[in-house]
């Protein structure tokens, strides 16, 4: 029976540095992937359950033998073992219907091969909603690894608040009766995550909200890892991410037991840039400084827990 053993699943806020890392072990050869978020397969599983999505919580208690098998099969499915392949059907295939016929010959051809050559396989995945579904996930790959990326709260959110202004990315509320009177935003579609309360927070300013999906983000994640064991489980900072990629990536390496190839090598000496919106710069943040100083009181402890500390001055 087909299986997949031991696979890496990264999670963090949206905007914390999660993309750069899931890009950079895309491309190991020891690793298969969708080189993508896994929303779609997330969203048939709503579809297969008749779950009503009210928020991005799932606790282990929402996985059955029928839904498992039904995600495992999609994992199956839509993993692939190469970057460009990966590339060429994230970029062109599913965002254009002239090519969209050629999934019908990548997924049955895909699943053949590894039926018929493959009895395991390892998976890297990175979904940020994710943060919200660790024991989930943990009950759905008994053996995976975990990779928690953290990011100062200032920059996080000044990213978040830049994220929320991209015209048509993000969306999670379009099939969802909302209503949304966000100060700072001109849409109508809520964005990024859906944290428990999010429904709280559909008036507030643009700033306020950001703050709240990067507290419950960081709060869901550290306690959905508090119950999985040490060595099934690693945290990096989106500052050493972005700094000392080499150095990061080796230790990454050496956690989820991989070869640190010429390839992942190369690449981590020259990171990929994954968002063309907004390149790394530590000071970028202050762009946004007069709406982020509305946040520090409520983010101050979540920054604390994690390792930062607010200057105020």
């Amino acid at each position: 029976m087909l299986e997949i053993r031991k696979p890496v699943i990264i999670v963090g806020c949206p905007r914390s540095g999660t993309s750069l890392l899931f890009r950079i072990l895309s491309t190991s050869s020891e690793l298969w992937s969708l080189y993508r978020e896994s929303n779609e397969i997330w969203d048939l599983y709503f579809q297969l359950t008749k779950k009503e999505l009210q928020d991005d919580i799932l606790s282990e208690n929402d996985l059955n033998n029928k839904s498992k098998n039904f995600i495992l099969n999609e994992f199956h499915k839509k993993s692939l073992n190469n970057y460009y392949l990966g590339y060429f059907n994230r970029e062109f295939i599913l965002k254009n219907n002239f090519f969209r016929g050629l999934s019908k010959l990548i997924i049955p051809s895909n699943l053949l091969y590894k039926n018929l050559l493959l009895r395991k396989y390892r998976l890297v995945e990175k979904t940020p909603k994710n943060c919200y579904r660790i024991p989930f996930v943990n009950k759905l790959f008994k053996d995976c690894l975990f990779i928690f990326l953290k990011r100062d709260g200032r920059s996080n959110i000044s990213s978040l608040i830049e994220g929320w202004k991209i015209p048509n990315k993000y969306l999670r509320t379009e099939n969802l009766q909302v209503s949304l009177n966000i100060k700072g935003y001109n849409d109508t579609v809520w964005k990024f995550v859906l944290p428990p309360g999010w429904k709280n927070y559909t008036n507030k300013p643009l700033e306020e909200v950001c703050a709240f999906q990067w507290i419950s983000s960081n709060k869901a994640a550290l306690e959905g890892l508090q119950a999985i064991e040490n060595q099934r489980k690693y945290f990096i900072s989106y500052e050493e991410l972005s700094c000392n990629t080499y150095e990061i990536v080796k230790k990454v390496c050496d956690f989820i037991d991989i070869p640190f190839t010429k390839r992942l090598r190369d690449l981590s000496k020259t990171p990929p840039i994954v968002n063309a919106n907004s390149k790394p710069d530590k000071d970028k943040w202050k762009k946004n400084i007069d709406l982020i100083k509305n946040t520090y009181p409520v983010i101050e402890p979540m920054m604390k827990e994690l390792g930062y500390r607010i200057d105020y001055c």
